[in-house]
């Protein structure tokens, strides 16, 4: 990652390649550990986890990083007009973070 900026492009598309091939199996058993049994939190690999909700009924929701849409933008990204996308999308990101 640049010091003090956004990461590049490279690290960009290994962090979307990463998500898009990211296990859920430790937010399945985040859902299922009762809340006295999440003290090894740290060790669980929840990168693809984008929304997690513990209703008071009982009622649990899970929400992932959208797979399809990541390699979507990783299959643009490998293409030669790939590289001009991914530039716009940095620029827009740092746009945002202003």
């Amino acid at each position: 990652m640049a010091r003090g900026g956004l990461p590049g492009r490279e690290e960009i598309l290994k962090r979307m390649w990463k998500l898009a091939n990211a296990d859920v199996g430790d937010a399945v058993r985040l859902a299922c550990f009762p809340e006295e049994d999440w003290g090894g939190l740290q060790k669980l690999d929840l990168d693809a986890l984008t929304e997690f909700k513990r209703g008071t009924n009982g009622v649990i929701e899970l929400k992932f990083a959208d797979r399809a849409r990541l390699l979507e933008r990783l299959l643009d990204a490998a293409d030669q007009s790939g590289e001009e996308q991914v530039d716009r999308f940095l620029r827009a990101m740092e746009e945002k973070g202003e």
